[in-house]
Formats: structure tokens, C-alpha cells, sequence
């Protein structure tokens, strides 16, 4: 079984892999046995499934507003 990494590697530099419908990656992703995670990301389009395989958090920037005070 290959890791997800490694899979959207090979996605990535395989040009029909990656302008694929997604039941084209479906496919490949199930012959890969690829994570739960990466075969709902694509079959919903939503990488935040990847988020919880990778263990990572929503970034949230604040926001900050810049002010230049030139001198008077």
C-alpha cells in the first residue's frame, strides 16, 4: 500500500492522472488501496479529509489592518 503522499505524487506527475474525472481516481485510488481519507477527498472534493489524516488544524489568520502615518 502506497501512502497518501506518495500517491498524490503520482498523481501529480502524471498529466492523465491529474486532469482525470473523478471516477477515473476513484479507480486508481482503489487499486492503490489508497487512505479512506484520500478517497473522500476526492469523491467529495473537500481536502479538509486530508487535514484530519495529516493530523494538521485549520489556519486562521488574523486579521491585521497596516497603517502608514506619514509624517505632517
Amino acid at each position: 500500500m502506497l501512502d497518501t503522499i506518495e500517491i498524490l505524487e503520482a498523481i501529480g506527475r502524471d498529466a492523465s492522472l491529474r486532469h482525470a474525472s473523478k471516477a477515473k481516481l476513484a479507480d486508481v485510488l482503489s487499486n492503490a488501496h489508497a487512505s479512506e481519507a484520500l478517497a473522500s477527498a476526492v469523491k467529495y472534493g473537500d481536502a479538509s479529509h486530508l487535514a484530519r489524516e495529516f493530523g494538521t488544524a485549520a489556519n486562521f489568520v488574523p486579521q491585521a489592518i497596516q497603517t502608514f502615518f506619514a509624517p505632517g
